[in-house]
């Protein structure tokens, strides 16, 4: 009888697209506190189109990398208000708020970040002005690290 001293097992692969239900409140409460999807877009380095389906829920799932991307951007801002130093920033925070008091979209305080990422999750709170504890910095997302690599002796 032969026996199977070792087995070989595929690597596992990451899935080519999660769900969208996460980013999605995730976004809403950045729209919430004033930031625009434009704003939102830059930062996330993809078109403002593709930030207001994630918004409206017109988008059921993204790239890792998006979602990724999309959690780095929520972390750093997620309690800061956008700059209003102009009066085409007042006019974009301006616009956001009212988008996010009519869709009543909450401030990220109102979201139970250990349910957040789990399809269907729908927030208990209602929108809420947000003064923020700050102005959001401009974001540059974290380099992706490369997966770590094992020596078989």
């Amino acid at each position: 009888m032969t026996t199977r001293t070792g087995r070989h097992l595929a690597p596992a692969t990451q899935p080519s697209r999660v769900d969208v239900n996460g980013i999605t409140w995730r976004l809403r409460s950045l729209i919430a506190i004033g930031h625009d999807c434009a704003r939102i877009a830059r930062a996330l380095g993809v078109p403002p189109s593709l930030v207001r389906r994630i918004g409206n829920g017109q988008t059921r799932a993204v790239t890792p990398a998006l979602r990724a991307t999309a959690c780095q951007l929520w972390d750093a801002w997620w309690d800061k208000t956008p700059p209003r130093r102009s009066p085409g920033e007042r006019r974009a925070a301006a616009s956001a708020l009212r988008q996010a008091s009519t869709r009543d979209w909450p401030a990220a305080a109102g979201l139970d970040e250990d349910q957040l990422d789990e399809p269907g999750y729908r927030p208990w709170s209602h929108y809420r002005p947000a003064a923020g504890t700050g102005e959001a910095p401009d974001f540059t997302p974290a380099q992706a690290m490369p997966p770590a690599t094992r020596r078989i002796a």
